[in-house]
């Protein structure tokens, strides 16, 4: 299976494409400013990753991996991603009749990417690059779409796939 974070990771520079050096502050901005840590990895009706009988929807209380991901958002409508979380996950489905999946999770360890661009607000959608985030109260929601990819037992092809949405919780 081709990385997880691979794909997030070529979203995200797509996403990070243009920078930004003016320094005027947008007053339509102010509800966003501040720093926003990564809380959630939701699937639809989730896995057991690590195989302690709970099936989550929220992956990250399944993988054991370094979970630190911040978007800090500033009033000159700049945004910066900082993450170490990057896991490589491949899911197959070992049985068919009973719904049942195999894991290969597997920590990246390169230490922190760090990336920076601008945005626009609108008060309910966030728009950087390519990518289009809601804001919800004290919560920012991320969707990639077909994103988790699930193979057959052999790993040759992906027989489903899933949407991957990331939530971030003011801080």
């Amino acid at each position: 299976m081709k990385k997880l974070l691979f794909i997030l990771l070529t979203l995200c520079i797509l996403a990070f494409t243009s920078c930004s050096s003016e320094d005027i502050e947008n007053p339509n901005n102010s509800s966003i400013v501040g720093v926003w840590e990564l809380t959630a990895w939701n699937v639809v009706n989730g896995f057991d990753f690590n195989n302690d009988g709970i099936i989550s929807t929220n992956l990250l209380n399944e993988i054991n991996c370094t979970k630190e991901e911040t978007l800090v958002f500033e009033a000159n409508s700049v945004v910066s991603l900082n993450t170490t979380f990057k896991p490589d996950i491949e899911i197959a489905q070992s049985n068919s009749i009973n719904s049942e999946y195999s894991f290969n999770i597997s920590c990246d360890t390169d230490g922190v990417v760090s990336l920076a661009t601008s945005y626009t607000f609108d008060g309910n959608n966030i728009v950087f690059g390519e990518t289009i985030a809601s804001i919800d109260g004290n919560q920012i929601t991320i969707v990639f779409m077909d994103t988790i990819e699930i193979y057959n037992e052999d790993v040759t092809e992906v027989i489903e796939t899933r949407d991957l949405t990331l939530v971030y919780t003011k801080q």
